[in-house]
């Protein structure tokens, strides 16, 4: 029988909090521009039954612009974060000998 390593606490490397902000931080500003659109916010303060700010003519432009910005921003995030781990890696392992 062979004697287990001793416990280590897991470690979070700096690489995986700037993932983690970078993802977070994208989220916040969809939701932030989510509570500009007209329907969205009517539909939120219907569901948490506050008064709903009654009939506006329907603003399709920022609605449209949320839309975008909800269905591109995780292929851009991923295009942004293979990007620069590609480039991390070249650059470590170009070492001059």
């Amino acid at each position: 029988m062979t004697p287990q390593p001793p416990w280590q606490r897991p470690q979070v490397s700096i690489s995986l909090m700037l993932l983690m902000m970078s993802i977070f931080a994208i989220m916040s500003a969809g939701l932030f521009y989510a509570s500009r659109v007209g329907e969205i916010r009517d539909e939120m303060a219907v569901l948490t039954g506050n008064p709903t700010s009654g009939a506006q003519p329907p603003n399709r432009v920022a609605h449209l612009v949320f839309l975008l910005f909800t269905y591109t921003s995780p292929l851009l995030l991923a295009l942004v974060l293979g990007g620069f781990y590609s480039w991390q890696r070249l650059r470590y392992h170009r070492r001059p000998g």
